[in-house]
């Protein structure tokens, strides 16, 4: 393993670590930007400068005065002072522990005068390590670069502290075994079981932003089995099945975020109920809305499939927006003989079918001679039905048949 791609870095950051050292301070490059160099990954151009050091804020503001065009110290009380130099963002944190009270769902923060005790409060050993700017080498207290390098999950302290600490890094735990292609240690699993209800001490927001992480994985299924099998699943979740089944299905469903989650959840209850336990973990409303337009608009497919194409053309329309997702999940759960093959000639054959009507309501209630009221609404009804019935309208033609409709 090599730091080499971490020398552009270095040079970027060599003025500013010549300041810190002008006065009598040590800084350190940590955070992803580490590990990933580790792994061999290209650098991102657009990387944020992550960096900790043994000054405090208020030595931190002075250096960085004179160093940055702009200066934000919103995290001060936490120790980090942020700052921009041209297109350069960059966040410094004054060496720190960090740890929860039990009954507190927001942490106390020590300084530290050691960068190895700002590491060891760190999640895992893989994010545990820092490179000492400009020319310093890795320090890696806690063996980071060979879990790394062998594929182990562990913790620097025991798995125990580290979570007590901070909660979310049991889900976080689930993400970095997914995304890193990871095996848990088994006392960091056992610690995930035997620590479940501390998730109720972490903000529901906190919880969503990490399941969100993991649910854009490109392959997220081994984080979900970990949580399945630690008991987080549900307390992130709010309702869950049968896992293993869980688990089969997510692998059928591609990688669309909404449909993934969909897919977790479709053997937890109905719709409803999952709408109303992903609100009440603070999922956004558009998520937790996606979400059960899809698990309704798919199980409907499975449980009553269309028989006719006036019948497919309905579950189309109430399927959209949501419609390529819908037919995703439809097909991972059941067998729905050709139902992406109908759908996909309908759409060709009727691109109209999901645009809007052929007459607006204005334009019925000209031709009606009617005021807006529930009449509107019939005719409105009225012409979506023979349009599902009958296929493409022109304009004459349903107004042909609203005059008709009238009549009668």
């Amino acid at each position: 393993m090599s730091l080499d791609r971490l020398d552009p870095v270095r040079e970027e950051a060599r003025g500013l670590a010549e300041r810190f050292a002008a006065g009598g301070y040590r800084i350190y490059l940590v955070g992803g930007i580490v590990r990933d160099a580790l792994r061999d990954r290209p650098l991102n151009t657009a990387f944020d400068l992550d960096l900790t050091t043994d000054a405090q804020p208020e030595a931190v503001k002075s250096i960085l005065d004179e160093w940055a065009d702009t200066l934000w110290t919103q995290g001060e009380r936490f120790g980090t002072i942020g700052a921009r130099r041209g297109d350069r963002r960059v966040e410094i944190t004054t060496h720190r522990t960090e740890r929860y009270r039990p009954d507190s769902r927001k942490p106390e923060v020590v300084f530290a005068d050691a960068i190895e005790a700002d590491l060891s409060r760190r999640d895992f050993t893989i994010n545990a390590m820092a490179v000492e700017l400009p020319d310093g080498e890795l320090v890696d207290p806690f063996g980071g670069a060979d879990d790394l390098h062998v594929g182990r999950l562990r913790t620097p302290l025991d798995p125990e502290e580290t979570f007590s600490d901070d909660p979310l890094r049991m889900l976080r735990a689930a993400r970095f075994l997914a995304q890193f292609d990871l095996t848990a240690e088994p006392n960091l699993v056992a610690a995930m079981t035997a620590m479940a209800d501390r998730l109720e001490i972490v903000a529901h927001e906190r919880m969503r932003d990490e399941l969100d992480r993991l649910l854009a994985l490109p392959d997220p299924g081994p984080g979900f089995e970990l949580l399945f099998e630690t008991g987080l699943g549900e307390r992130v979740l709010g309702l869950v099945g049968d896992g293993h089944a869980a688990l089969a299905l997510l692998d059928k469903v591609g990688d669309d975020p909404v449909v993934r989650l969909a897919a977790l959840l479709a053997d937890a209850g109905t719709p409803a109920d999952v709408q109303s336990a992903l609100s009440e973990r603070r999922a956004t409303t558009a998520v937790s809305r996606a979400v059960f337009a899809v698990l309704t608009a798919a199980r409907r497919a499975v449980e009553f499939p269309p028989q006719s194409l006036a019948e497919l053309r309905l579950w189309v329309v109430d399927a959209d927006p949501h419609l390529p997702q819908a037919v995703m999940l439809a097909t991972a759960l059941g067998a729905v003989n050709t139902l992406t093959a109908d759908v996909e000639a309908l759409i060709t054959a009727e691109p109209d079918l999901c645009g809007p009507p052929v007459l607006d309501g204005d334009e019925i209630m000209d031709l009606l001679g009617l005021e807006p009221g529930p009449e509107v609404g019939a005719a409105v009804s009225e012409l979506r039905r023979h349009r599902l019935d009958s296929g493409f309208l022109t304009p004459e033609e349903a107004r042909q048949h609203l005059l008709r409709w009238r009549s009668s």
